[in-house]
């Protein structure tokens, strides 16, 4: 894991939808948590937590966040309070990440 200065740790988020067409026709219902789930992680990236955030574009769609938690524990919460995890719309996995090169 790596700590930041403040002592935080970074996590990867791993999130799937939990049905397979949901990227290219979410349902109503789905689109709204999807929104939700969107709104959810800006707060965390103008709290200062998120660190990237993003999806892949072809299938499998695997959406991927790197944030700074102060545990797994934390990490895992945080996660699971995704409105769209919590909408059912994505499966969560939560892993410690660190990081081994980064340009700049």
């Amino acid at each position: 894991m790596t700590e930041s200065e403040s002592g935080a740790q970074t996590f990867a988020v791993f999130l799937t939808p939990a049905r397979a067409g949901m990227p290219d026709g979410p349902t109503p219902e789905e689109a709204e948590a999807v929104g939700a789930h969107l709104a959810y992680y800006e707060r965390l990236l103008d709290d200062g937590d998120l660190v990237l955030a993003g999806r892949t574009t072809v299938s499998p769609i695997w959406g991927v966040m790197l944030f700074e938690a102060g545990s797994l524990e934390e990490a895992e919460r945080v996660a699971r309070e995704d409105p769209g995890v919590q909408a059912g719309v994505f499966e969560v996995r939560v892993q410690p990440f660190r990081v081994a090169l980064m340009r700049g």
